[in-house]
């Protein structure tokens, strides 16, 4: 399959470079698409996304939609492979390939994973629009207010203010002399692995969240009604954890690593951050995914009244020690 897939990857590439003249790629593009709704604003003109009056819906956190109009607004071109059921996206010097059921993608024959696969529903082919937004370079922002979603190529594009994280600019550093905590979620042994570089790299000391319940394969698959999909859509979830940390208070800073489910960390993550007392600490978060961004972390700076949040990273599974350490020197703590 991946044979196919790079053919077909070499063949969009060629089809790319021919038409990069065409492409807009300098030109200020803003389009929002709303769940429910059949049509979508392109710099305020209301566009139908298809002829079928097909409208964006809400798969596991992830806006999905046929993504030709999209695409096409952006400057992109689309190819469908009714063989592979597969989809080749184009854009610059970008190409994303995808297969319908498939949580697999390529981004110019690099392999990504995704939260949520194509699907098809009814006779449409639905995508995951933030991953190939964000593939191609463009801003995307979600108001879960209004459920929308806004994609723009324009760098100085605010987030909408329901999910915009706080500045962190204005966070103090943490005081010197005090230790450093990594604490850390890892199912899979990813964000475990980042740890350990931070670990190693800085003296740290370690503690592993570990689940009371731990998680099989089967809760972790993510097509299905499994444990973590239900988790991740309760807000009150709060997976119990087992053992704890004796002596919190020694720590002024806390590395808290964690793998994006959906968009979002564990609820396990909550679980932890409920437990202690973050009153004048710094906590900084990384996290491992295929694809999806960090995201904000408004909803944790919520259970930690007093804490100082830093920014954080998004780390891919195989990240080099080279890789992190430049991140977390960079921090200037």
């Amino acid at each position: 399959m991946k044979k196919v897939l790079s053919v077909f990857m070499i063949l969009c590439m060629i089809l790319t470079v021919c038409q990069a003249a065409v492409f807009a790629a300098d030109t200020d593009i803003t389009i929002t698409l709303r769940i429910g709704d059949p049509n979508m604003t392109v710099n305020g003109a209301e566009k139908a996304i298809d002829e079928q009056g097909t409208a964006p819906v809400l798969i596991n956190d992830r806006t999905l939609l046929p993504v030709r109009a999209v695409v096409e607004e952006m400057g992109g071109s689309v190819e469908w492979v009714e063989d592979t059921q597969t989809v080749i996206l184009a854009y610059g010097s970008d190409a994303i390939t995808l297969q319908i059921d498939n949580p697999t993608a390529y981004l110019n024959d690099e392999a990504k994973t995704l939260d949520t696969a194509p699907m098809i529903i009814g006779d449409r082919t639905m995508m995951p629009i933030r991953f190939i937004a964000e593939s191609f370079g463009f801003n995307v922002s979600w108001d879960d207010a209004t459920q929308t979603a806004t994609v723009s190529n324009i760098s100085d594009t605010a987030a909408p203010a329901a999910t915009a994280a706080p500045e962190a600019a204005a966070t103090p550093a943490p005081e010197a002399g005090g230790k450093t905590l990594v604490a850390y979620f890892s199912c899979t042994n990813n964000t475990a692995g980042i740890a350990k570089h931070i670990i190693d790299g800085t003296g740290a000391d370690a503690y592993e969240i570990v689940a009371e319940i731990p998680y099989t394969d089967a809760d972790l698959d993510y097509n299905s009604d499994c444990r973590a999909n239900r988790e991740q859509n309760d807000d009150t979830a709060r997976p119990a954890i087992n053992g704890s940390i004796e002596n919190m208070a020694q720590y002024d800073t806390i590395f808290l690593g964690y793998p994006i489910w959906w968009g979002n960390a564990p609820k396990i993550i909550f679980t932890f951050l409920e437990s202690y007392d973050f009153s004048g600490k710094t906590i900084i978060p990384f996290c491992t995914s295929g694809s999806s961004p960090i995201g904000s972390t408004a909803a944790m700076q919520s259970v930690t009244p007093g804490a100082n949040w830093l920014d954080g990273h998004r780390f891919s599974g195989g990240s080099s020690s080279d890789v992190v350490m430049e991140w977390v020197n960079g921090l200037g703590l």
